[in-house]
């Protein structure tokens, strides 16, 4: 009785026994151990019995209380120690009931935590495993956008069941029964659920015929594609007909064991799982978007060997243009910052250079940002930042996926620090978007010479950003960034892009050439 006394009177992992609270009952407060075990007089010394005369305040104030009661009961009488020597014993282990995930927790393979520790996944999927919950932290501005809340509540959603459909399967099958519950900063009441089931088994399925070895992957390599990056993914497919045919694999696929075989097949299955590659293997319109404008910033990509993080950009860019979020409207007039000059049609042009410009990264000395600030675009980052998370949990699940299936030949030095050659691992910021929205509309004048136009670059880069380390290089960068991209957005039909939201890019595209 005395055990079920403490228990009652509440624990870090039980709540206390709501009628202990209830002052009617308890005058004098606060209750003790010994007020519980007066209850548990009255009623044949019986929780359960307990729980039954007091019906009435469990239903108005947590009617679960007795099923919690008895997960905490069995979680003590079966507790899990280490020893030691490092061994795992848990206790009465003869006498452990099968539904003992229920009140000990479901454990994470051993295998996953060695990927986290050789630095081939990050810590977000497994502490949403662990928890069973995915937690949307603050942005850096704390202003929540419509757009922002749209994107975050409904238009990610599918991706993270997805990454979550990619490993339950590998794990406990207690895993494929759990909902994930996320928890937004913003929203206490709203918590959205994230059903993986209904993406199993066909999420796996889908991408395990991805097994192209080494000895294809060389036939494709050419000086500037090399295996292993989004380029060479998406360009291969563009420019081999006859690639897609030996892509699909007959069997299970094993035996992976390059870095460059693990790299390449596991963004093959990235570009399959977000619509870019279709169940053929071979580009949908937005794939050869995506290619088209990946082709076009190759010699940019190769001269500046993607210090810029080029690549990453393009996909990203878009993901944003996918989920209705790179474009030139949504100002945001009560956030300081954004384009003031001009026309209204002059503002959105640059609004939307300018949120081009935010995928990319400036070049700067190792000393904090002092160049322009912006609100309105610190909004924006969030919005990307999402995007890039939630990509990037999706690329992780895929390599865990194919680690724990045995696809990959478990050779250490093959994947120690494989995560940081996938994409979406730096976060970048938006210095680069402000600095280009800030020479654009302050600085540039369409109507001057060429010449007056070079030397106000320079004469703007350092007043405004003197520690960029070759500013007027960085700008060509992100104004050919956005010809690529420009190029792949011609290639969308009516049905992916309308012509009014194309019409949007070939005016900026104009905007933009009049003040080169």
């Amino acid at each position: 009785m005395l055990a079920d006394a403490l228990l009652m009177t509440g624990t870090s992992f039980l709540p206390s026994f709501p009628p202990l609270q209830d002052q009617t009952i308890i005058t004098r407060q606060p209750y003790n151990v010994g007020d519980a075990i007066n209850l548990l007089r009255t009623s044949e010394k019986s929780v359960s019995a307990t729980c039954a005369a007091f019906s009435d305040i469990l239903n108005l104030q947590d009617r679960d209380w007795l099923d919690k009661y008895r997960k905490a009961k069995m979680g003590i009488k079966h507790c899990v120690t280490v020893h030691t020597d490092g061994s795992i014993h848990i206790r009465d282990f003869d006498h452990l009931t099968g539904d003992n995930h229920e009140y000990l927790g479901l454990q994470l393979p051993a295998e996953l935590y060695s990927y986290l520790q050789k630095d081939v996944i990050s810590s977000r999927l497994m502490d949403t495993f662990n928890s069973l919950e995915y937690h949307v932290l603050p942005t850096l501005d704390g202003f929540v956008s419509p757009e922002y809340r749209k994107l975050v509540t409904e238009s990610l959603l599918p991706l993270k069941e997805t990454s979550a459909a990619l490993i339950a399967p590998r794990m406990h099958r207690g895993f494929l029964f759990k909902d994930i519950t996320m928890r937004l900063w913003f929203d206490d009441e709203n918590k959205p659920s994230l059903n993986h089931r209904r993406l199993q088994p066909q999420t796996n399925e889908l991408v395990d015929v991805w097994g192209v070895k080494d000895s294809e992957l060389k036939k494709l390599e050419a000086k500037s594609l090399e295996a292993g990056t989004l380029s060479f993914a998406a360009i291969s497919l563009l420019d081999n007909k006859d690639l897609p045919a030996k892509t699909i694999g007959k069997g299970k696929t094993t035996g992976l064991s390059s870095k460059a075989e693990i790299l390449s097949n596991s963004l093959w299955r990235l570009l399959h799982l977000r619509g870019y590659i279709n169940k053929q293997h071979e580009l949908t319109s937005w794939g050869k978007a995506l290619a088209t404008a990946l082709k076009a910033i190759q010699p940019i990509s190769e001269k500046h060997k993607d210090v810029h993080f080029i690549e990453e950009a393009a996909f990203v860019a878009f993901e944003l243009i996918r989920f209705q979020n790179l474009h030139n409207r949504d100002h945001h007039p009560e956030l300081i910052g954004g384009p003031l000059r001009g026309e209204e049609e002059d503002k959105a042009n640059c609004m939307l250079i300018s949120r081009v410009a935010c995928l990319l990264k400036v070049r700067h000395s190792p000393i904090g940002y002092t160049g322009p600030l912006s609100k309105n675009f610190l909004s924006y980052h969030s919005i990307i930042k999402s995007i890039r998370e939630t990509d990037r949990d999706l690329i992780e699940a895929i390599v865990a996926s194919m680690l724990l299936s045995g696809q990959v030949t478990r050779d250490v030095k093959q994947y120690q620090g494989l995560g940081r050659s996938l994409p979406f691992d730096n976060d970048i910021d938006i210095a680069f978007g402000i600095a280009v929205k800030t020479y654009l509309d302050d600085c540039v004048n369409p109507e001057s010479l060429k010449e007056d136009k070079e030397k106000r670059i320079t004469r703007y880069a350092n007043q405004y950003i003197p520690y960029a380390i070759n500013f007027v290089e960085d700008l060509d960068v992100a104004f050919g960034f956005f010809d690529a991209l420009y190029k792949g957005v011609k290639t969308l039909s009516d049905s992916e892009m309308k012509d009014a939201e194309k019409k949007t890019w070939d005016d900026a595209k104009a905007y933009l050439d009049a003040r080169r």
